[in-house]
């Protein structure tokens, strides 16, 4: 119970922060509506016996305005309220998906590299939609609270009617209704329609809950392939290589594993269903039976009647939903502890304090020191006691085969991960000590998988949704793709990618060459001292690249720059190259140096692609 109560605090906290003012709404909302069916019971009975004792009608008239009157400006004050609560609903779920993405932004890189956090981000999106949402979470929160005050309400209005005693009669079922067994018998039967309606209810979410569970990875693997039919980057794959049918027989497939799930769930949840029916309908008549026995013997009103009957009615039906609604909460809180573990998990990269000296020569000196590295959940080393200095102001070329470790020295140098083994040093000290926010403004990187995003041209390069003008455009020309840009509707404005559309504007496709000079020219607009492209060209032909390494070397030739390919074209102009094999560095000095080394690894693979630069 305390774990239960300490969840619905946790969540209920989150609803606030999303939407300060729904909770507030949603309570005044629930307890109108709660209110009308008690107004509308206690002041109809007084009508009914008005009436029948002749009470004049100007008296009885005051009585139905009262409740006409009442009802109209209850239903006018939730009509309103429900305007605003749809308004929240709206703002809660945009956004709850809103904050799970932040949270994946300022997740760590290597924390949110792993599969089971991909899960836990899916699990969280879809599980915080599932039985109403957060929204839903809340209406039952409150809810529960009016079904209690609903519940108080029903028995000090049938609270008469278990003392009435009296009357005209004999004979057994007089005496029996005259006495405390009656009213024993009926509470009783309260207490086992309740225990059996809880049990249903227990039972239905349960149900409910394994069969959304088992939805889970069968959703995941429809929606991935639903999304590619209108996945526009796809279209062409899927027309050229006839790819319809295996997307649609995967899908379907997965379609068909949902649909299986949800029609078992369908079939348990039919047979407890009907078990709950009968329990209601069977205190019903007995409770009517008892209410309608006592005015046959005259021990209450015909007023009494309908008072007595809707409180009974009503208190069967609140404690039901008391109940139910406290066994939906506690399922419900299972689906939201997906949402809650996400927004808790804490960051395991050692955050740093030490400001990095601000160096207008930008000489900064960075040393790989007996450094070795495995990924998470693998024991292969993809680096092995790596040693090396990185001098500023020089260029550098990193070669070697694809999987050499290449790429994940870059990471390592980035901070996307840290080493497993060793350090990495800037000016002498670990380079875990800086501030991280600090540290990496020192980089500026094109990675062999780049992005370009839905955004405008200008955002692209600054990386921002402020910039500088006159700096966008500066650095679109160095990079070479000034001119497609200029052609543009709306110039460095002008919305790139499909993906997204802005008004009348369609995003605009570009050519792979064209995205690549984008990046290129978001690289240059960062203006840190140490640029490093990592294989961003390793689409292109050999000529091609070369002449994209060359141009981006004029670019940056005033900073230390490093250069990642497996092909050598990016080599001959560096100060120094470095050769990784097998996650070591097995061979380093400058070209000439290293080509002279017959037999050496960049001897080969210089000899095997020499024939592309002749």
């Amino acid at each position: 119970m305390k774990e239960h109560l300490r969840e619905i605090k946790k969540n209920l906290s989150y609803i606030y922060k999303l939407a300060p003012s729904y909770p507030v709404f949603s309570i005044i909302n629930v307890l109108l509506r709660r209110a009308t069916p008690f107004l509308t019971m206690i002041l109809s009975a007084k009508i009914i016996d008005m009436i029948l004792q002749g009470n004049e009608k100007n008296e009885i008239y005051k009585v139905v305005f009262l409740m006409v009157g009442s009802v109209l400006v209850i239903m006018l004050l939730r009509h309103l309220l429900d305007h605003f609560l749809e308004i929240d609903r709206c703002l809660v779920s945009d956004r709850k998906r809103r904050d799970i993405g932040y949270k994946a932004m300022k997740l760590d890189y290597e924390i949110l590299e792993r599969n089971s956090t991909m899960e836990q981000i899916s699990k969280a999106d879809s599980n915080t939609d599932a039985v109403g949402g957060l929204g839903g979470y809340l209406q039952k929160t409150v809810n529960v609270l009016g079904a209690f005050l609903s519940c108080v309400a029903a028995v000090v209005a049938m609270s008469g009617l278990l003392t009435t005693s009296g009357g005209t009669g004999s004979g057994f079922f007089y005496k029996f209704l005259n006495s405390n067994i009656s009213n024993a018998v009926l509470l009783g039967l309260v207490c086992l329609s309740i225990a059996i309606n809880s049990r249903c209810q227990e039972k239905q979410e349960k149900i409910q809950y394994e069969s959304a569970q088992a939805q889970t990875l069968s959703g995941r693997i429809y929606w991935l392939f639903f999304n590619m039919m209108s996945d526009y980057p796809l279209g062409k794959d899927i027309r050229i290589f006839k790819m319809q049918n295996v997307i649609e027989k995967s899908g379907t497939q997965a379609r068909d594993d949902i649909e299986r799930v949800q029609k078992d769930a369908i079939r348990k949840g039919l047979k407890v269903s009907v078990g709950e029916l009968l329990s209601q309908n069977m205190f019903i008549f007995a409770a009517y039976l008892f209410v309608g026995m006592k005015a046959v013997y005259g021990m209450i009103s015909v007023g009494d009647v309908a008072m007595y009957s809707g409180a009974i009615f009503l208190l069967q039906r609140e404690v039901g939903d008391l109940f139910g609604l406290w066994i939906e909460l506690k399922t419900h809180n299972t689906y939201l502890k997906s949402y809650t573990e996400l927004m808790e998990i804490p960051n395991e990269k050692y955050e740093g304090t030490i400001p990095v000296e601000k160096r207008l020569d930008h000489e900064y000196e960075l040393e790989f020191r007996n450094v070795s590295f495995h990924y998470p959940n693998s024991d292969r080393l993809i680096l092995k006691n790596i040693s090396f200095k990185l001098q500023t102001g020089k260029k550098l070329a990193i070669v070697g085969a694809n999987g050499a470790g290449k790429t994940t020295f870059i990471k390592l140098l980035c901070r996307l991960y840290d080493p497993t083994e060793g350090q990495i040093l800037l000016n002498g000290i670990d380079i875990r000590k800086y501030d991280y926010e600090e540290y990496i403004r020192l980089f500026s990187i094109v990675f062999q998988d780049y992005k370009i995003f839905s955004f405008s041209v200008a955002e692209n390069v600054a990386a921002g949704p402020t910039y500088d003008s006159e700096r966008v455009v500066e650095c679109l020309k160095e990079a070479g793709v000034y001119e497609r840009v200029s052609q543009m509707k709306n110039g460095i404005e002008s919305r790139l990618l499909k993906d997204q559309q802005d008004g009348d504007e369609e995003g605009i496709e570009i050519s792979g060459g064209e995205k690549q000079k984008i990046a290129l020219a978001r690289a240059l607009y960062r203006n840190a001292p140490l640029v490093i492209l990592d294989e961003p060209t390793s689409a292109l032909d050999p000529l091609a690249e070369q002449d994209i390494y060359q141009r981006f070397n004029d670019m940056v030739s005033d900073k230390t720059a490093v250069f990642i390919s497996h092909r050598m074209s990016s080599c001959r102009f560096c100060d120094e190259i470095v050769v990784f094999d097998d996650g070591r560095i097995v061979e380093n000095g400058t070209h000439d140096e290293l080509v002279a080394e017959s037999g050496g690894v960049y001897h080969r693979m210089w000899e095997a692609q020499a024939q592309y630069y002749m």
